[in-house]
Protein backbone atom coordinates (compact mmCIF):
# COMPACT_ATOMS: atom_id res chain seq x y z
CA UNK A 1 0.00 0.00 0.00
CA UNK A 2 2.89 2.31 0.45
CA UNK A 3 4.77 1.53 -2.97
CA UNK A 4 6.24 4.52 -5.93
CA UNK A 5 2.57 5.60 -7.07
CA UNK A 6 -0.07 4.24 -4.70
CA UNK A 7 0.59 7.07 -1.83
CA UNK A 8 0.70 10.42 -3.69
CA UNK A 9 3.38 12.27 -5.51
CA UNK A 10 6.20 11.90 -2.70
CA UNK A 11 6.79 9.20 -0.34
CA UNK A 12 4.84 9.11 3.15
CA UNK A 13 7.55 10.59 4.94
CA UNK A 14 7.68 13.53 3.03
CA UNK A 15 3.44 14.27 1.92
CA UNK A 16 2.50 17.50 3.58
CA UNK A 17 -0.84 17.14 5.75
CA UNK A 18 -2.63 19.71 4.09
CA UNK A 19 -2.04 18.75 0.33
CA UNK A 20 -2.96 15.50 1.33
CA UNK A 21 -6.16 17.44 2.17
CA UNK A 22 -6.57 19.08 -0.72
CA UNK A 23 -6.20 16.16 -2.93
CA UNK A 24 -8.59 14.01 -1.34
CA UNK A 25 -11.06 17.28 -1.59
CA UNK A 26 -9.78 16.83 -5.86
CA UNK A 27 -10.63 13.32 -5.43
CA UNK A 28 -6.85 12.98 -6.36
CA UNK A 29 -6.67 9.94 -2.68
CA UNK A 30 -8.76 7.11 -2.41
CA UNK A 31 -8.16 6.76 1.71
CA UNK A 32 -7.19 9.49 4.33
CA UNK A 33 -7.75 9.20 7.94
CA UNK A 34 -8.80 12.88 8.23
CA UNK A 35 -11.70 14.67 10.27
CA UNK A 36 -14.98 16.23 9.52
CA UNK A 37 -14.03 19.15 7.41
CA UNK A 38 -12.52 17.13 4.81
CA UNK A 39 -16.83 16.13 4.20
CA UNK A 40 -17.48 19.70 3.20
CA UNK A 41 -14.22 20.48 1.04
CA UNK A 42 -15.21 17.33 -0.54
CA UNK A 43 -18.82 18.16 -1.04
CA UNK A 44 -17.43 21.66 -2.23
CA UNK A 45 -15.73 19.85 -5.34
CA UNK A 46 -18.27 17.22 -6.04
CA UNK A 47 -16.49 14.21 -4.99
CA UNK A 48 -18.32 11.49 -3.36
CA UNK A 49 -16.88 9.45 -0.13
CA UNK A 50 -17.76 6.89 2.43
CA UNK A 51 -16.41 6.92 5.85
CA UNK A 52 -15.03 3.62 7.57
CA UNK A 53 -13.43 2.81 11.21
CA UNK A 54 -9.84 3.04 11.25
CA UNK A 55 -7.90 -0.21 10.62
CA UNK A 56 -6.05 -2.19 13.77
CA UNK A 57 -4.42 -4.89 14.10
CA UNK A 58 -7.96 -7.74 14.20
CA UNK A 59 -10.54 -5.75 12.66
CA UNK A 60 -11.39 -1.78 13.43
CA UNK A 61 -10.05 0.21 16.37
CA UNK A 62 -12.34 0.19 19.62
CA UNK A 63 -11.88 4.02 19.72
CA UNK A 64 -10.80 6.78 17.91
CA UNK A 65 -8.50 9.35 18.33
CA UNK A 66 -9.19 12.60 19.34
CA UNK A 67 -7.55 15.94 19.28
CA UNK A 68 -7.76 18.59 21.67
CA UNK A 69 -6.71 22.41 21.51
CA UNK A 70 -6.11 24.68 24.56
CA UNK A 71 -7.17 28.32 25.46
CA UNK A 72 -5.31 29.50 28.58
CA UNK A 73 -5.63 32.43 30.89
CA UNK A 74 -2.93 33.84 33.28
CA UNK A 75 -4.39 35.21 36.57
CA UNK A 76 -1.42 37.62 37.42
CA UNK A 77 -2.23 40.65 35.99
CA UNK A 78 -5.72 41.01 37.78
CA UNK A 79 -7.96 39.87 35.68
CA UNK A 80 -9.45 37.25 37.11
CA UNK A 81 -13.59 38.44 36.70
CA UNK A 82 -13.03 39.82 33.16
CA UNK A 83 -11.22 36.41 31.98
CA UNK A 84 -14.12 34.48 33.07
CA UNK A 85 -16.26 36.60 31.48
CA UNK A 86 -14.87 35.91 28.52
CA UNK A 87 -14.38 32.47 28.52
CA UNK A 88 -18.00 32.13 30.02
CA UNK A 89 -18.58 33.64 26.53
CA UNK A 90 -16.49 31.80 24.59
CA UNK A 91 -17.85 28.43 25.96
CA UNK A 92 -21.22 29.14 25.96
CA UNK A 93 -23.42 27.00 23.95
CA UNK A 94 -24.54 29.20 21.15
CA UNK A 95 -21.26 30.21 20.56
CA UNK A 96 -19.94 26.76 20.63
CA UNK A 97 -22.33 25.28 18.05
CA UNK A 98 -22.04 28.75 15.76
CA UNK A 99 -17.96 28.52 16.09
CA UNK A 100 -18.23 24.66 15.34
CA UNK A 101 -20.82 24.68 12.71
CA UNK A 102 -19.14 27.36 10.80
CA UNK A 103 -15.64 25.93 10.79
CA UNK A 104 -16.54 21.66 10.38
CA UNK A 105 -15.44 20.59 13.98
CA UNK A 106 -16.75 19.02 16.45
CA UNK A 107 -17.99 20.29 19.68
CA UNK A 108 -15.73 21.47 23.18
CA UNK A 109 -18.38 21.25 25.39
CA UNK A 110 -21.02 18.54 26.76
CA UNK A 111 -24.22 20.48 25.89
CA UNK A 112 -22.87 21.72 22.79
CA UNK A 113 -22.23 17.78 21.43
CA UNK A 114 -25.24 16.77 23.30
CA UNK A 115 -27.82 19.52 21.04
CA UNK A 116 -25.58 18.59 17.94
CA UNK A 117 -26.38 15.08 18.44
CA UNK A 118 -30.13 15.75 18.48
CA UNK A 119 -30.19 18.01 15.70
CA UNK A 120 -31.25 17.34 12.08
CA UNK A 121 -28.95 20.04 10.96
CA UNK A 122 -25.44 18.12 12.31
CA UNK A 123 -26.49 14.97 11.07
CA UNK A 124 -23.87 13.67 9.32
CA UNK A 125 -21.58 14.69 12.29
CA UNK A 126 -23.51 11.94 14.64
CA UNK A 127 -20.67 9.09 13.82
CA UNK A 128 -17.89 11.82 14.68
CA UNK A 129 -20.24 12.62 18.05
CA UNK A 130 -20.76 9.27 18.86
CA UNK A 131 -17.13 8.65 18.97
CA UNK A 132 -16.06 11.85 21.09
CA UNK A 133 -16.87 9.70 24.56
CA UNK A 134 -15.06 6.82 24.18
CA UNK A 135 -12.00 8.57 22.13
CA UNK A 136 -8.51 8.08 22.65
CA UNK A 137 -6.98 11.41 23.44
CA UNK A 138 -3.18 12.68 22.98
CA UNK A 139 -1.73 13.13 26.45
CA UNK A 140 -1.58 16.74 25.89
CA UNK A 141 -1.31 17.42 29.96
CA UNK A 142 2.19 16.03 29.64
CA UNK A 143 4.58 18.87 29.45
CA UNK A 144 7.14 16.22 27.21
CA UNK A 145 3.72 15.97 24.77
CA UNK A 146 5.08 18.76 22.29
CA UNK A 147 8.98 17.07 21.74
CA UNK A 148 7.22 13.93 21.44
CA UNK A 149 4.42 15.34 19.10
CA UNK A 150 7.24 16.37 16.90
CA UNK A 151 9.30 13.94 17.04
CA UNK A 152 6.38 11.62 15.39
CA UNK A 153 5.74 13.64 12.94
CA UNK A 154 9.40 14.11 11.83
CA UNK A 155 9.88 10.13 12.30
CA UNK A 156 6.98 8.20 11.10
CA UNK A 157 7.36 8.35 7.61
CA UNK A 158 10.33 6.42 7.93
CA UNK A 159 8.40 3.28 9.30
CA UNK A 160 6.79 2.69 5.70
CA UNK A 161 9.81 3.38 3.39
CA UNK A 162 11.44 0.91 1.15
CA UNK A 163 13.49 -1.99 4.13
CA UNK A 164 11.69 0.56 6.57
CA UNK A 165 11.27 -1.26 9.85
CA UNK A 166 7.75 -0.04 11.62
CA UNK A 167 8.62 -1.59 14.89
CA UNK A 168 11.99 0.08 14.90
CA UNK A 169 10.83 3.26 14.00
CA UNK A 170 7.96 2.96 16.94
CA UNK A 171 10.89 1.53 19.16
CA UNK A 172 12.52 4.60 18.79
CA UNK A 173 9.72 7.12 19.36
CA UNK A 174 8.68 5.44 22.49
CA UNK A 175 12.48 5.68 23.57
CA UNK A 176 12.03 9.40 22.85
CA UNK A 177 8.98 9.56 24.82
CA UNK A 178 10.67 8.26 27.75
CA UNK A 179 13.30 10.39 27.95
CA UNK A 180 11.41 13.67 27.08
CA UNK A 181 8.96 12.59 30.32
CA UNK A 182 12.10 11.41 32.81
CA UNK A 183 13.34 15.14 31.47
CA UNK A 184 9.66 16.30 33.14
Amino acid sequence: LVGKGLTGPVAPGKLDRAKAFEAFAAGDVGMLNGHPSLMEMARKKGVKYGMVPIPGTDGATPSALGVADWMMAFEKNGHRDEIGDFLDFVYSEKNVLDFSREYDLLPVTNSASRAMAASGQDKELKPFLDQLPLSEQYPVGKTSWAAVNAAVKQKIGRAVEPGGSPAAVLGELQAAAVRADSAG
